[in-house]
């Protein structure tokens, strides 16, 4: 693991290295949301395209349980950074009501 330009000069420059740690942490706690984020926004279109399109060829199961997973994956890391409210989740990325429903079900592999 390569440390930070950021991380580096606080440890040379002799701050607190729980401090320089802690803010690298959440750097990258931040990014992996960012992450998720567009990860879900992907999903969310792939869904939109598959309705729109006359004989998909993807199962439309598929898409909404791919979308259903990464909207509980993002509500998850949001919480542990305190922010509980999951309408907010809803209402920025437009996830449809079928979609939220589908959180927390897992469908046996095929």
């Amino acid at each position: 693991m390569e440390l930070s330009d950021r991380l580096r000069l606080a440890l040379r420059q002799g701050n607190d290295t729980i401090d320089a740690i802690a803010h690298e942490a959440k750097q990258e706690a931040a990014s992996a949301l960012g992450r998720v984020g567009k990860r879900l926004e992907d999903a969310l279109e792939a869904l939109k395209r598959h309705d729109e399109t006359p004989n998909p060829n993807r199962d439309r199961e598929d898409l909404l349980q791919e979308a259903a997973d990464l909207t509980q994956a993002l509500i998850i890391q949001r919480e542990a950074f305190g922010l509980h409210a999951s309408r907010d989740v809803q209402g920025f990325y437009g996830i449809p009501r079928e979609v939220m429903l589908r959180i927390g079900i897992v469908r046996p592999r095929r």
